[in-house]
C-alpha cells in the first residue's frame, strides 16, 4: 500500500459561468466563497481577451487566483470576447487590424450584461489586470474607457505595436510599412495623457 501524503486544498474555485450581452459572450463570474453577496461589491475584471488563448474553461487550476481575489471581497469577471478561441473562424478574425476597440467592447459589454444579470457588482468600482495581452488589454482599459475602468493593474502590456513581435504583430495588423495608422491606433502610449 502507498500512503497518499498529498495535502488538502486549501482554495476551491467556485465558478459560476455565463453567456452574457447579445454577443453571448463567454464568462466566468467569482464571488467571495462562491455565494451571492448580500450587497454590491467592487468588481475585478480579470481578462486575457486577446488571441490564442480562452480563459473561460471549466478548469479548476485556472480559477484558482480569481478565486482567491474574489475572496479578498471582489466580484471577479473572467470573459473572453471577440479574437479568443473556440468560436469559429469568423470570431477570431473580427480582431484582424482592429486588436484594441472589439476586446475591450465586449470586456465593456460583458461588465455591464453581469451587472444587470446579477444585480450584486458595483460599477462604480471597477477594476482590470492582466499579463501580456490581458495587459493591453488592463492598460487599454484604464486609457480609453475612464467611464467604466477606475484603476489597472497592467503586466508587459504591448504599449506600442510597431515595437512588438512582427510574427505576432503583422499576423493580426498587417505590414506596418503598408499602413501605419493601423499600429497607431492599436497602440496605447498616444492614450497616456488620459491617465
Amino acid at each position: 500500500e502507498i500512503r497518499s501524503l498529498a495535502e488538502a486544498p486549501v482554495l476551491e474555485a467556485k465558478p459560476r459561468f455565463e453567456l452574457l450581452g447579445t454577443r453571448q459572450l463567454r464568462a466566468t463570474v467569482l464571488t467571495p466563497g462562491g455565494a451571492d453577496p448580500d450587497r454590491p461589491l467592487p468588481v475585478l475584471v480579470d481578462p486575457y481577451g486577446g488571441p490564442h488563448f480562452a480563459r473561460v474553461v471549466r478548469a479548476h487550476r485556472g480559477l484558482l487566483e480569481p478565486q482567491w481575489l474574489a475572496d479578498q471581497g471582489f466580484v471577479v469577471l473572467v470573459a473572453d470576447g471577440r479574437g479568443t478561441p473556440g468560436r469559429g473562424v469568423a470570431w477570431e478574425h473580427t480582431i484582424f487590424r482592429n486588436v484594441a476597440e472589439p476586446v475591450l467592447e465586449d470586456q465593456v459589454d460583458a461588465l455591464h450584461a453581469a451587472a444587470e444579470r446579477l444585480g450584486f457588482l458595483d460599477l462604480t468600482k471597477v477594476g482590470i489586470r492582466g499579463w501580456s495581452f490581458g495587459g493591453y488589454l488592463a492598460a487599454l482599459a484604464v486609457l480609453r474607457r475612464t467611464d467604466v475602468f477606475h484603476a489597472a493593474v497592467a503586466g508587459a502590456p504591448v504599449t506600442d505595436e510597431s515595437l512588438y513581435d512582427t510574427a505576432y504583430t503583422e499576423r493580426y495588423l498587417g505590414m506596418p510599412q503598408e499602413d501605419p495608422e493601423v499600429y497607431a491606433r492599436n497602440s496605447i502610449l498616444d492614450d497616456a495623457r488620459n491617465l
